[in-house]
Parts: structure tokens; C-alpha cells; sequence
């Protein structure tokens, strides 16, 4: 991990930085949370941007590969010529806030090709680094990038892993770069799971709450639901905001006893959500395999 200097002048960093820019978060009446704020003079509706993008959030778990085929299913499209694919670190094994890989991917379908001019801008920043060998092993990564392959015939791919530590600050840098960089037609992927280690009964009151928090694309609310990426989500949820998106659809959310078809006392449940996809209104939940 690089050094960013000792905690006090860190903080004081922040502080200095959010503040002039106005914080990550706004308040609205009443003093309610209500997002990514916007640099100064601009609100959200004044935003002006060419380009418009797809996306979702899909599980990693290999008990959800229905769920994840379906999920590609749905989004996979031959005029989407490059796929964001971000991940938590399980391993906390990036020696940055986060990391990319610059390698190929050879697969069954093709050689799945790293976006090589993206990966280099991005490793460039202080909060972000290029690693290789850190992906071999993650299977919030390795798990997708055979049906990237796939569903997105002509699409290179730019893996990144964003650490659980990753503070606000770097959040915004990377936000900002992300949005220098993504092109129309861009599909950004996040590989997240919900809910662990809980009964059914504890997985579905929990997943109520996160599921409303996606659905509305409300990052601040990210650091208080129980998913295994929540950094990731934020930086997520606030790119699509940017983007015009303003909703989210419920394709399909599952956990292990709906799935497995008997009771799993210590669970994962999982969720796919589409967002700036086509043709897709209202919300369908499919609970099952």
C-alpha cells in the first residue's frame, strides 16, 4: 500500500479537499442524504453528456450461475465495445485503494482483450494501481470474464477491484477519472453479493433495505447494507447517476435456500439489477433457480 503521509495530515487533506468541493454528500431538507453532490454551478439535470451507458450488478458466487446466465442474457450486445468489470478485493491483496489488470483473458469463446490505453490512465492516479497476478485468484473477476467473453462479442474489458477501506476522497478521484474515460455505449459491471451468513428469514429483511438502496441508486446509503462490495457500489451507483440513470430493475434476486430448494440455516443471497437497459420498466423479482 502506498503512503499517503501520517493520519493527521490526512485528515486534514479531506477536509480541505470535500469541503471546496462541496462534500461527497448533500443534504436535503430535513438533512436527508441524498447523493453525490455536483462541482459548483452545475446540478444534475444540467449535466450534459453524449454518451449514454448500460449496466448492472450481478453475484460471483458459483451457486448463482443461473442467475449470472440469465443476467448476461439480458444484457449481452455485440454494439457494446468495452465492459467495465469491477469487484471487491476479497483477498486484500491490491497494494492501492484499488487495482486493474492490464493482461488478456484467454477463454473458451476468444481472446477476451484488456482495454490496455484505459488501464494505463487509470494506474496512472495515486489511489489505483496495475496488478496482474492479483486477478488470478479473484473470483469476483474470474468468474464473469467467460461471459463477457460471450455476450459481448466485440467488447475489450478493464477489471478493477476496489478495496473495502477505499475512502471517500478516492472514490471521487476515480470517479472522476471513470468519467473522463467512458465512452457511449460502455457497459459498467459490478460483481457484488448481498446478504452473508444469515438465516432466511435475517436475509430477507436485510435485502429489503439494500435492494431499495440500489434500486434508487443512492450511494451514501452503501456503507449501512449488507453486501460484500460496498465501496464498489458507491462508486457504481454514483457513475450511473452521472449518467442519467435514475432507477434500477430487480431481474432476479435469490438467496441459497430458494435456490438449493431446501433451508440453509447460515445463507448468501444474491440479486441481479439491470440499469439504463431498454424496454426494461417496473421492477420483476424470480426468486428460485
Amino acid at each position: 500500500m502506498k503512503s499517503f503521509g501520517n493520519k493527521l495530515f490526512r485528515a486534514v487533506l479531506l477536509l480541505c479537499v470535500l469541503s471546496a468541493a462541496g462534500g461527497i454528500l448533500q443534504k436535503a431538507e430535513g438533512g436527508a442524504e441524498t447523493g453525490p453532490a455536483f462541482p459548483a454551478g452545475k446540478g444534475f439535470g444540467e449535466w450534459e453528456r453524449p454518451v449514454r451507458i448500460t449496466g448492472g450488478i450481478v453475484p460471483h458466487h458459483d451457486l448463482a450461475l443461473g442467475m449470472i446466465q440469465r443476467f448476461y442474457d439480458h444484457l449481452g450486445s455485440p454494439d457494446v465495445r468495452r465492459v467495465w468489470l469491477l469487484s471487491p478485493d476479497h483477498f486484500r491483496r491490491a497494494r492501492t485503494y484499488s487495482a486493474l489488470c492490464p493482461d488478456d483473458w484467454q477463454t473458451p469463446e476468444r481472446i477476451l482483450r484488456a482495454d490496455r490505453e484505459a488501464c494505463e490512465a487509470l494506474a496512472s492516479l495515486s489511489v489505483a494501481g496495475a496488478d496482474g497476478t492479483l486477478f488470478r485468484r479473484e473470483h469476483g473477476i474470474t468468474i464473469h470474464i467467460p461471459f463477457i467473453a460471450r455476450h459481448f462479442p466485440n467488447a475489450s474489458v478493464v477489471p478493477l477491484v476496489i478495496g473495502a477501506r477505499t475512502p471517500d476522497l478516492a472514490l471521487i478521484i476515480l470517479k472522476n477519472a471513470l468519467m473522463d474515460l467512458l465512452r457511449d455505449g460502455d457497459a459498467i459491471i459490478l460483481s457484488m453479493d448481498l446478504s452473508h451468513y444469515k438465516s432466511p428469514e435475517a436475509m430477507a429483511a436485510e435485502d429489503r433495505k439494500t435492494l431499495d438502496v440500489l434500486e434508487g441508486l443512492r450511494p451514501a446509503e452503501t456503507k449501512a447494507i449488507d453486501v460484500d462490495a460496498r465501496r464498489a457500489a458507491a462508486l457504481v451507483l454514483m457513475l450511473f447517476r452521472e449518467f442519467g440513470i435514475e432507477k434500477g430493475i430487480v431481474l432476479e434476486h435469490a438467496d441459497s435456500s430458494s435456490i438449493l430448494g431446501r433451508r440453509v440455516e447460515s445463507g448468501t443471497s444474491y440479486a441481479a439489477i439491470l440499469y439504463g437497459v431498454p424496454g426494461r420498466m417496473g421492477r420483476s423479482v424470480i426468486s428460485g433457480k
